[in-house]
């Protein structure tokens, strides 16, 4: 030996000196990278936290605030609606009662109501109002005895205007012939001056006196501004004596009171409610100043120099419901709107969306904030908790240095024994036997040494005709493999741009080979033979009864319909069953879904030998389902007198066919849980209606893959997909 060269002893002693030093730098360094870098990411982590807070805050508080503000707009433009649409019916109820009045007033007593000219007539009191050419001192009598007659209507009209406790109403009669009976009702409750009505007023003059005797029907005027000074509308309806139209019986309602309603439960101060009428105009509004005051000149707010505010004007004139984002003086509003139907009106919210997203912003500075203060914990805990490793480690390994010094002599010398003997094996010399008496694992070792000799010598001599008979069993099965896939058909060429139908298939054997098959072919013009089969059992007996039962079948099918005539296919089948029981010594048998489809028809006729039930989806309701007529016959090959049935169902253009094996439905993952028809079915259901027959299979298979994910396939796995495109 080499004095110049260290032992055993010295190397290990060395090693270990080595190595707490190393251990000790690459500890300090690495907690110190890994120090900074948790501190990096929890402050990373902590921002990305806050953000994440007021993004989703801020995400959460705008969709419900515009969940809110959509069913608080709908809300209010029915509430609107309601009261107008109760009008109507208040409305023609005064105008058949007074067409009652004037059409028997042999039934009423005459009565005199006062002329606001005369006295002051309260709150949902009725009265009297004379046009310029009526000299209330000096009427004739027939017009005299109409107007007393006609004043019966007083009770009513009062009633009605007292009902309107939420607006500021009239409810009147205005004559044809210059008289009008009216009661106001007013939420402020106050003694009625009618001076504001000017000697020179005549209702017969007003726009909504003209507009309802010209259409002679029930309406809703545009707003104007009445006697009494304040923006209204006026709903009213003509009614009738017995020379014709007599003259209009009405409700006319301050905007005012629609600014009451639509003020009511606001989201909040700064909150914009307003309502549009068919003509883009606001009639009503929360605002007093601003694009959205009600106006006396009439503004269509679908021409608004604002696009935003112009396109959402012109969606609410036109009935829409929606909450959109719109643009005003540089800020941004979120608009919520309902139309109300019935009288071409709708109801508008705005709110700012910075006031939706102040609370998230809130937020986001709060956990910033406690972010902060954790970071700075967060290091200081690092920090000591850095310092109480490097001393744990250092002691470790002083004492771990003592240790080594004290006992690495009583283990190095067998280890240095050990490693002579090996060498000595290595060289071949497997007859070399090594003798070590520690009492310990080093001992255990020697004697495992000396066993794995022996055992080598054995393994050495099987190994040759091991590794031969494996390579000839490998190459064999290789060939089997080829020969069966060689077996099955390909769709291209001849199938692959078939006008009447697409077809594909597909198949995977859980071993080298395997006992399922498909198989496809042309009867003559017009029919297609689809089968889908697998056999009991696995492996190079099943390959075999597989190969030998594809061909029976397709034979049988074919000498058939060989001579022109369609034949039964119970038929077909019995035959192929009497064929493969014959000397089936191992009582081996297989499934068959075999099927004939007229390609002019689309009638497809099948027998079900023991398979698994299809799927079929009908163009028209867009679902797979499972054929449920299907009544199975007995397995093929097992019993020679075996009754088979055999089925029809019609495909239409569009619809779509899927053929399978059990490897499909008892798929089973880790878990051991089955893939099931339901999983399935399932898959299915997400097929497009114009898929092809490869993407059928492509969905299945890769819902399956998915489910299985890295377990162990147990079964063949065998599809076959069909979409029939009928006869063009």
């Amino acid at each position: 030996m080499n004095k110049n060269k260290l032992n055993i002893q010295q190397k290990i002693l060395l090693l270990i000196i080595i190595t707490v030093f190393l251990s000790f730098f690459i500890n300090y360094l690495l907690n110190i990278i890994n120090t900074k870098r948790i501190i990096n990411k929890a402050i990373s982590y902590n921002k990305n936290i806050g953000e994440s807070t007021a993004k989703i805050t801020e995400d959460f508080s705008i969709n419900q605030t515009k969940k809110y503000i959509s069913s608080l707009a709908k809300e209010k433009a029915r509430v609107i609606e309601r009261s107008i649409y109760e009008t109507k019916y208040d409305i023609d109820y005064i105008s058949h009662s007074i067409n009652h009045i004037l059409s028997h007033p042999e039934q009423y007593k005459e009565i005199i109501l006062p002329n606001h000219k005369d006295k002051e007539i309260h709150n949902g009191e009725a009265f009297i109002h004379y046009a310029p050419e009526i000299e209330p001192n000096n009427i004739k009598d027939e017009l005299k005895h109409e107007i007393q007659i006609s004043s019966n209507i007083a009770d009513l009209l009062k009633n009605i205007s007292n009902s309107y406790d939420n607006f500021d109403a009239s409810v009147f009669i205005a004559s044809r012939k210059g008289y009008m009976i009216s009661a106001v009702h007013s939420n402020n409750n106050f003694k009625i001056k009618f001076s504001e009505y000017s000697n020179d007023y005549d209702p017969r003059e007003t726009i909504w006196y003209k507009e309802i005797e010209k259409h002679q029907k029930l309406m809703l005027t545009d707003y104007y501004q009445a006697v009494e000074g304040y923006l209204e509308v006026t709903f009213g309806t003509p009614y009738y004596d017995k020379d014709g139209f007599a003259g209009v019986a009405a409700v006319s309602i301050s905007l005012e009171s629609f600014y009451r309603e639509i003020n009511e439960n606001k989201f909040n101060k700064k909150e914009i409610n307003f309502a549009l009428n068919d003509k883009g105009e606001i009639i009503a509004s929360s605002e007093d100043s601003g694009m959205f005051e009600v106006l006396k000149s009439h503004i269509d707010l679908r021409k608004s120099n604002n696009p935003t505010i112009a396109k959402e004007a012109t969606n609410m004139v036109s009935g829409k419901n929606d909450v959109a984002l719109v643009s005003i003086k540089g800020k941004e509003y979120y608009l919520a709107y309902a139309p109300m139907l019935s009288i071409d009106w709708s109801f508008g919210i705005l709110i700012e969306k910075e006031e939706v997203i102040k609370s998230a912003k809130e937020i986001k500075s709060l956990v910033l904030t406690q972010s902060e203060s954790f970071e700075n914990s967060l290091e200081t805990y690092y920090k000591n908790h850095f310092y109480q490793i490097i001393s744990a480690l250092l002691i470790f390994l002083i004492l771990l240095l003592a240790l080594n010094i004290k006992y690495s002599q009583r283990y190095t010398n067998p280890i240095i024994e050990l490693t002579a003997s090996v060498k000595e094996i290595a060289k071949g010399n497997l007859d070399n036997q090594i003798s070590i008496k520690t009492g310990d694992e080093v001992e255990e070792l020697a004697d495992s040494v000396n066993n794995m000799t022996i055992d080598l010598k054995s393994y050495m001599d099987n190994l040759s005709r091991v590794t031969a008979e494996k390579e000839r069993i490998t190459t064999e099965l290789n060939v089997a493999r080829n020969i069966q896939a060689s077996m099955l058909p390909n769709v291209d060429p001849d199938f692959s741009n078939k006008k009447e139908f697409d077809l594909a298939v597909y198949m995977n054997p859980a071993k080298e080979v395997g006992g399922d098959f498909y198989d496809f072919y042309m009867l003559d013009d017009k029919h297609l033979a689809i089968t889908v089969a697998d056999v009991s059992g696995k492996g190079v007996g099943a390959a075999l009864f597989m190969s030998i039962s594809k061909s029976i079948l397709k034979n049988n099918a074919q000498i058939a319909y060989s001579d022109g005539k369609e034949p039964k296919l119970e038929t077909i089948i019995r035959q192929t069953n009497l064929q493969l029981n014959e000397n089936n010594d191992e009582a081996m048998f297989v499934t068959v879904f075999f099927g004939v489809l007229d390609l002019n028809t689309g009638e497809l006729i099948y027998v079900n030998a023991g398979h698994k039930t299809p799927l079929i989806r009908h163009k028209e309701d867009g679902k797979f389902n499972y054929v449920q007529d299907v009544k199975k016959s007995g397995i093929i090959g097992f019993s020679p007198i075996t009754k088979y049935n055999e089925h029809k169902i019609t495909l239409n253009a569009g619809d779509m066919l899927f053929l399978y094996t059990d490897g499909i439905t008892e798929a089973m993952n880790s878990q051991r849980e089955l893939f099931n028809e339901n999983r399935l079915k399932v898959s299915l259901e997400s097929i497009q209606d114009d898929s092809k027959a490869s993407e059928i299979l492509s969905t299945v298979y890769k819902a399956v893959n998915s489910f299985t994910s890295d377990a162990e396939q147990y079964d063949d796995i065998t599809m076959l997909g069909l979409v029939y495109k009928g006869n063009e």
